[in-house]
């Protein structure tokens, strides 16, 4: 979801008092968002120990790989880095959270479209375990769900298959696009996750070609808690947080407490120039988390830090990894075989909600990298893990960083993994 759209709709729900809901009535009205209440239930984001060390001149080089592009970008606010391999962890951070407190290696920020990786990991995983099968149609995987007869069979191919969604090539149009729908739905008092979908209001078209949007991830998140019979959240946990100790927690108001990054980007229209969307808005965080929990389910609704996000990097790609079996983890790879397509200005190979992203190093060898981006609202995400090197690179900012690095090449998020990339081969 881009960051005009989500500053809209956080602007409706400031010029229009009646949409906000109180939380207690949320809660009530939608099962599916999972609020983090009691003390026990928030997750521990501080980094783990138990790790050893990258050498020292690795870890020099990382920190100048970071500084370098984050020094030279003139619109920014903090970066927070991570870099994992099998029991090595390095972390840094650089900059500001907010305007008061300084970014840590242990604080928390939006991921964006990187949740997208649980989403088709999970969706592996039932297939595997014999739930439905890769080439299901929609209706065969979700006529039971009692929102199904709400879908306009004219609008939500009934006919699209689990592989055309994973792979954004259903055809269904992007709920994202309808912008009064989107306003009529923060009116709302109460909310589900099916009420994203029930906004789509043009035609499918025939399945096939590449078209990044958030339906295919509506869907599936439905189909995910239908034949998990649990929420979303909680078959993420159970299937892998809780195995892999990692913390990753949906967008809610108990984030706050966690003293998350501040979304920071164009104030426009609140005000001019660059900096904290939330210190600029008519609004306040709470107000931006309601509106975001709902438009972001599935999609790109989870929070967490770069040293988690790396260690779930490297588990779900590496062939040393835990996160899901051999037989699945080949399935996710290979789901990128193909032609490329063009994904956030370059050609890639897009699959299940995975990009295989070649690098050419400075020693001309060319290595192999998977993950996915995140980003919008004032936040930026860059997960890749190379195969060749057995390495994971996370890396969160609190700002877009939508322009060109230091590098000459990509953007800073991508130079500075490229360069962090560079740097361990070399050993």
């Amino acid at each position: 979801m881009n960051f005009s759209a989500i500053k809209l709709l956080t602007f409706i729900l400031v010029i229009f008092p009646g949409l906000a809901v109180s939380n207690t009535q949320e809660a009530q009205s939608n099962e599916n968002l999972v609020v983090l209440e009691s003390n026990s239930d928030v997750p521990n984001f501080s980094t783990p120990t138990i790790y050893a060390s990258f050498n020292d001149n690795l870890k020099s080089e990382f920190t100048k790989a970071v500084e370098r592009e984050f020094n030279a970008a003139s619109k920014r606010a903090g970066i927070s880095v991570a870099v994992y391999t099998k029991d090595k962890l390095w972390v840094y951070s650089q900059g500001i959270a907010d305007s008061t407190t300084e970014m840590t290696i242990n604080t928390p920020i939006l991921i964006g479209s990187t949740s997208k990786t649980l989403v088709s990991s999970l969706i592996l995983m039932q297939i595997e375990q014999g739930l439905y099968n890769i080439d299901s149609s929609l209706e065969s995987v979700l006529s039971g769900h009692p929102d199904y007869s709400t879908f306009d069979k004219n609008i939500i191919n009934p006919k699209v298959t689990i592989e055309e969604l994973l792979s954004m090539r259903s055809g269904l149009p992007n709920y994202n696009d309808n912008r009064k729908g989107i306003s009529g739905l923060f009116k709302s008092s109460s909310w589900k996750p099916s009420q994203n979908i029930q906004l789509n209001n043009s035609p499918y078209i025939k399945p096939g070609v590449f078209n990044y949007n958030d339906t295919n991830l509506a869907l599936l998140g439905l189909i995910a808690e239908y034949h998990g019979g649990n929420d979303l959240y909680s078959l993420y946990k159970e299937t892998f947080f809780d195995k892999l100790d990692l913390a990753l927690v949906p967008l809610s108001n108990s984030i706050i407490r966690m003293d998350p990054a501040m979304p920071y980007d164009n104030l426009r229209p609140w005000a001019e120039g660059f900096g904290n969307v939330i210190e600029a808005a008519p609004f306040t965080f709470e107000y931006w988390i309601k509106g975001q929990s709902r438009m972001r389910w599935a999609c790109c609704w989870l929070v967490s830090t770069p040293a988690n996000l790396s260690r779930w990097g490297y588990e779900l790609y590496s062939s040393k990894g835990n996160a899901i079996p051999v037989s699945v983890r080949n399935k996710l790879l290979n789901s990128m075989k193909g032609n490329s397509v063009t994904f956030q200005g370059t050609r890639q190979k897009y699959g299940y909600f995975v990009t295989e992203r070649m690098f050419t190093l400075p020693s001309s060898r060319t290595i192999t990298t998977y993950g996915h981006p995140g980003g919008g609202g004032g936040y930026s995400t860059l997960l890749r893990y190379s195969p060749e090197l057995d390495l994971a690179i996370a890396i969160l900012v609190n700002s877009p960083l939508k322009f060109q690095g230091s590098c000459k090449k990509y953007d800073p998020r991508t130079c500075i993994a490229k360069s962090i990339f560079t740097a361990y081969s070399k050993q």
